[in-house]
């Protein structure tokens, strides 16, 4: 069934590009996800779907005529791990706090507002055929199965990062424990150039993991931390579709926010019932 959440859930902070101040108010409704700007008065809602993505750049952002949310891809996969279909997120900032880099904050906040039921169902993806899509040395495939599973492979020219792999079966426990503590990452290498061109301002050794030229810089949450968070990236961007996932292997390798959106594009324009 579609759900919602019982009472507002509240979350505030810098955002993770910006470094703007935010408060995010989650509320209860009956008419999908959506994103309203409260600091623009004539901002109307944005739908959190895939045909909204206005750009991919070092995150998922969603526009319409009216406005633009930057960054929602933690608090999407949040979400879809909770199966909270349903509910109306009003923001007086251009970018969800970045919290502690995770989507663990946001879990807890969700939780701790409740969920309750609604009175239809979530329309489904109907994938009975593998779908798969690759770009260069990118690739993605979705094979129906008995259950859902997701795995990510990245590989990076530093060798503490020259090949990582991660696969866990997707519930709401398994992500709790397993994904939604995992913090974005970013190469300090990177850090000047991010900073240069407005992006990373609100990033810190406290919610995101930096690695140097010679190892970790700060303490990692779990041993294959960036990779988990890949995860958690990719659920919050497939959950774009606005569909219930079926049971399915979905594998992704080197992939990132626009091919991400791009995949679940393909996954929506393939579900058999249309």
């Amino acid at each position: 069934m579609r759900k919602t959440i019982k009472q507002p859930a509240v979350v505030s902070g810098p955002g993770l590009h910006t470094g703007v101040p935010a408060t995010m108010t989650f509320k209860p409704a009956q008419n999908g996800i959506t994103f309203l700007r409260t600091d623009l008065p004539n901002a109307k809602p944005i739908a959190a779907h895939v045909d909204n993505v206005g750009s991919t750049l070092r995150g998922t952002n969603l526009k319409n005529e009216t406005a633009e949310v930057w960054t929602i891809e933690h608090a999407m996969s949040a979400l879809h791990a909770l199966g909270i279909t349903d509910v109306s997120v009003e923001m007086d900032g251009p970018e969800p706090p970045v919290t502690d880099g995770a989507s663990d904050v946001y879990v807890e906040a969700l939780l701790k507002a409740g969920i309750q039921e609604l009175t239809d169902e979530q329309p489904m993806l109907v994938i009975k055929k593998p779908i798969t899509y690759t770009c260069g040395n990118i690739s993605y495939s979705a094979t129906p199965a008995d259950k859902l599973t997701f795995t990510f492979v990245y590989r990076h020219k530093h060798p503490l990062l020259a090949h990582c792999e991660y696969s866990f079966e997707f519930t709401q426990d398994n992500y709790i424990k397993q994904i939604a503590r995992a913090r974005t990452f970013g190469f300090e290498e990177e850090l000047e150039f991010l900073k240069a061109h407005g992006l990373a301002k609100g990033g810190n050794l406290e919610n995101a993991v930096i690695i140097g030229k010679d190892g970790f810089i700060n303490e990692r949450r779990f041993p294959d931390e960036p990779v988990r968070h890949k995860l958690l990236d990719l659920i919050g961007d497939i959950s774009l579709t606005g569909r219930k996932l079926p049971p399915l292997d979905i594998r992704c390798e080197c992939g990132g926010h626009k091919h991400n959106v791009i995949f679940a594009r393909l996954l929506l324009a393939n579900s058999e019932d249309k």
